[in-house]
């Protein structure tokens, strides 16, 4: 279920505090952050087209944002890998489709990228469960099993989960790269 008429875009100069806000509510020490640093983050991020930064406008609010980054292709590698840093959505707002909305949104941008790209982030224990409703697999190996990673390669087609809005066209993109 989205929200109707549900549009995720980039984020503008404009969304600076609203995202700040929703920053501390997900992760409380971030008000540590003094506002002029995080200002000066995000207006970095969003002139650098290696980062990603989608939100989800509501009227007077937004209702959740990403971030996402590409570290671009290594010496001996025709691909590029990237990381999702953050998808929250307001407690509110959840299970409604904004957080399917916003890595839908990444993952595209993910997509577009110049060279195929294997992305790939962390969940809380408490996300778990929304990754796996997207069709993906925690990969629990590694130093933290309670924060499990997770994988879409565009890059060699293994694992790949398109998640859409569209039901029509999930099928189309599956496994595409």
């Amino acid at each position: 279920m989205t929200p109707k008429g549900l549009v995720v875009r980039a984020a503008r100069p404009e969304d600076a505090a609203e995202v700040r806000r929703l920053s501390i509510a997900f992760t409380p020490a971030a008000q540590e952050v003094p506002p002029e640093v995080f200002d000066s983050r995000f207006a970095r991020f969003l002139a650098d087209g290696s980062w990603c930064l989608p939100v989800a406008p509501a009227r007077t609010r937004l209702l959740g944002y990403g971030l996402a980054q590409d570290f671009g292709p290594g010496l001996r590698a025709d691909f590029t890998t990237g990381r999702v840093h953050d998808v929250f959505v307001d407690p509110d707002s959840r299970l409604a489709g904004t957080g399917r909305a916003l890595m839908n949104f990444i993952f595209d941008w993910s997509r577009a990228r110049p060279q195929p790209m294997i992305l790939d982030w962390q969940a809380s224990p408490s996300a778990i469960g929304f990754y796996e409703a997207l069709g993906f697999t925690p990969d629990r190996v590694g130093d933290f099993p309670e924060f499990p990673g997770f994988t879409l390669d565009h890059w060699s087609g293994h694992g790949v989960r398109y998640i859409s809005l569209n039901p029509a066209t999930a099928g189309a993109m599956e496994g595409d790269h």
